[in-house]
């Protein structure tokens, strides 16, 4: 830890937290496999690091197995019921969370669409309410995946790699044909005007899928995982009033520049969610950022506590000692998912929230004026 993160720490009169990170179901650029569906990310957040509480139990369970280190596959469902409800014994006096990310990979081909082509900062057909809140913008992701049958989610994620503008048109082209299929008439007149648009502009489309070597890593689930375990690490800051000591990820060849640009580049702004699933604001964080370290887990316990905990959680258990010890880490987990079955159920809390809403006539009036504002703020810019 840096002297000024120490000094931070101290003034709150608590040590600083430690993130302890593991990934499964490693994908990259392969995000249709079958035999792997779901990118799995999990990490123990703890205030003060826990390698000292966890250590003994987890040097007994290695001696017991032959094993230099723990991997939950390695070990049978029984045998890692019993080390994790003894590491949750151990850390019953240390303040700590369980933070858990599933992506249904193949989704991320037609939300990656709608970012590249609903985008309404770069499309002006597309309303700015359709992009920039929850409701319509998760509305659009589901019928584009809808819209996607027979291939074309895996053509279009093919030419967004390599940054194909001609195999864009060609997918824009394909599902404007399908188009007038979609049952809600304003939502058939969003999704039609904005890949017309595209078709007729494709001087629109910000690729960067291609540019340099690495850049397709910024797309895949990894990162995106990644990217949501730094805001999970803010939550827990500000949760606690303390500031970041370590951040531990285990250590991947494939991410690791880009895990270290993306902490480097973002893991110092933090965002306020809106009330109604808008826009939301971002701000710099008051606290020190630690430092990032990628590390085996061999020669990290808290790597291998991280790495139980995801192998029991991510599975679909009938033990019902397992369901219990189960429960008690999800009972202390902040979770954050990516999938189609997400996407539906956001629809559907967004409508019932905005529909409970008691709106005067004063609000719909200006509702009204600002729409028509918008509108022509759109006619203006489709006519540059």
């Amino acid at each position: 830890m840096s002297r000024k993160a120490s000094e931070k720490n101290h003034a709150l009169g608590k040590p600083g937290a430690y993130v302890y990170a593991d990934e499964s179901g490693n994908s990259g650029k392969g995000i249709f496999s079958e035999q792997s569906p779901i990118y799995y990310q999990g990490a123990i957040l703890s205030v003060g690091e826990i390698d000292n509480a966890v250590a003994p139990i987890i040097e007994r369970y290695c001696d017991q197995n032959n094993l230099e280190r723990l991997h939950g596959y390695e070990l049978g469902e029984a045998v890692v019921n019993s080390i994790c409800i003894d590491l949750i014994k151990a850390l019953e006096g240390v303040d700590w969370q369980f933070h858990y990310t599933a992506i249904e990979k193949r989704y991320i081909s037609p939300t990656k669409f709608v970012d590249t082509v609903f985008d309404c900062y770069d499309n002006p057909a597309v309303h700015p309410l359709w992009y920039t809140t929850e409701l319509f913008r998760h509305t659009l992701c589901i019928l584009i995946d809808d819209m996607m049958e027979g291939g074309v989610d895996v053509a279009f994620w093919q030419y967004y790699l390599a940054d194909d503008v001609d195999g864009l048109i060609e997918i824009c082209g394909i599902l404007l044909e399908r188009a007038p299929h979609i049952f809600d008439k304003r939502a058939c007149e969003v999704v039609t005007d904005g890949l017309e648009y595209a078709i007729q502009n494709p001087d629109i489309f910000t690729l960067i899928a291609a540019k340099g070597k690495s850049a397709y890593k910024k797309q895949t689930p990894n990162i995106v995982a990644f990217s949501s375990l730094l805001t999970a690490t803010h939550r827990f800051c500000n949760k606690f009033g303390t500031s970041v000591s370590e951040l531990i990820h285990d250590q991947s060849d494939e991410f690791k520049g880009t895990m270290r640009e993306y902490h480097r580049m973002f893991f110092g702004v933090d965002y306020e969610e809106d009330e109604f699933g808008g826009i939301p604001q971002f701000k710099e964080v008051e606290y020190e950022l630690g430092t990032f370290k990628l590390e085996s887990s061999k020669n990290s316990y808290g790597l291998q506590v991280a790495d139980l905990f995801l192998w029991l959680v991510q599975r679909d258990v009938n033990d019902e000692d397992l369901k219990q010890t189960k429960a008690l880490i999800l009972e202390n987990c902040d979770d954050y998912f990516i999938s189609r079955n997400m996407s539906l159920a956001i629809v559907k809390a967004r409508h019932h929230q905005v529909m409970q809403q008691d709106i005067t006539p004063e609000q719909m009036q200006a509702g009204k004026q600002l729409n028509k504002q918008i509108v022509a703020n759109q006619l203006r810019k489709m006519k540059k």
